[in-house]
């Protein structure tokens, strides 16, 4: 059955679906914020490959007068990443179309929509959660040492904070806070009871935009939060990921010409894979892959959460 987009229908249509669609789609993008975004080119291949070069040794001995610097020899370490593809089709029946209570299936259509988002966010959280360095709350040194009780404190921000700043990781840039934090609405809590939380409408004087999810900032981390964290269990205690980083830790790379977008072929547009026009579909698609690109300046912090 021939793919036809939304540009298929009339002007009007386009632009009601692709609002309803676009509202949705940005609904949970928490995690790929403050990525290093990049598009691989048609026709490059499905590989994507970063080059991260080695900081260079300081030269603290001066030179002899007359004489040229010593040459040195420069070293990288190659990242590399694949493309794959991803997607869903929800199929509406005609009779469903033209008789139920959800006018043009609009509300169908934010439902794709909010799968994409959220399926693409996922495959952020989940690389994030594979390529960071871990920390344990309260410098525990194993996740089976970790209980209820160990809930993230100022003081674990604060190292994490200094691991990102002894591997010399870039900062973000912003004058609000120069790293950034992601974590869950319980971990947020437990956080929100330390006098030096500082809310995100306090800041939010409109001469810097927030992040999506923003909720506050402390000890120098912008804080977002995401309803889709990543926990994991460890005799009996649900454990939970918190992300810290600056700019450029990971990457977020779509394919040109196959980022997210939504497909929606109407029950009017009658082909051979549908003679009768007895359905719709609404559906998405994208190549994408996300990349940690620097696991010392990305920090999980596994916490503890309070019930």
């Amino acid at each position: 059955m021939a793919a036809n987009t939304t540009s298929t229908l009339t002007q009007e249509a386009q632009t009601f679906y692709e609002k309803k669609f676009l509202a949705r789609n940005e609904y949970e993008s928490v995690f790929e914020q403050g990525a290093q975004m990049r598009d691989q080119p048609k026709n490059g291949g499905d590989i994507v490959k970063f080059t991260r070069h080695t900081p260079l040794a300081t030269v603290t001995t001066a030179l002899t007068q007359g004489t040229n610097p010593a040459e040195v020899t420069l070293t990288a370490a190659n990242v590399t990443a694949q493309l794959a593809e991803y997607g869903t089709t929800v199929k509406i029946s005609r009779f469903l179309t033209l008789n139920g209570i959800d006018v043009t299936n609009a509300e169908k259509i934010e439902v794709v929509g909010q799968n994409m988002r959220e399926t693409l966010d996922e495959l952020v959280r989940n690389e994030l959660f594979t390529g960071a360095t871990v920390q344990f709350q309260a410098a525990k040194t194993a996740l089976t040492a970790l209980s209820a009780s160990d809930v993230l404190k100022v003081k674990d921000i604060q190292l994490a904070v200094r691991t990102l700043k002894r591997n010399k990781a870039k900062r973000l840039n912003t004058a609000i806070a120069p790293w950034m934090g992601k974590l869950s609405p319980d971990t947020s809590y437990d956080l929100q009871q330390d006098t030096t939380w500082i809310n995100a409408d306090t800041y939010n004087n409109g001469a810097s935009q927030l992040y999506r999810g923003e909720v506050g900032k402390i000890a120098g981390a912008r804080l977002l939060e995401s309803a889709n964290p990543k926990h994991e269990n460890s005799t009996g205690t649900e454990v939970y990921s918190t992300f810290f980083h600056g700019d450029q830790a990971f990457g977020s790379i779509n394919l040109e010409g196959d980022t997210a977008q939504v497909f929606i072929i109407p029950h009017t547009k009658i082909d051979s894979g549908n003679p009768a026009g007895r359905f719709s579909t609404v559906a998405w698609a994208a190549s994408y892959v996300p990349k940690t690109l620097n696991a010392g300046w990305l920090v999980n912090v596994k916490v503890g959460i309070t019930a």
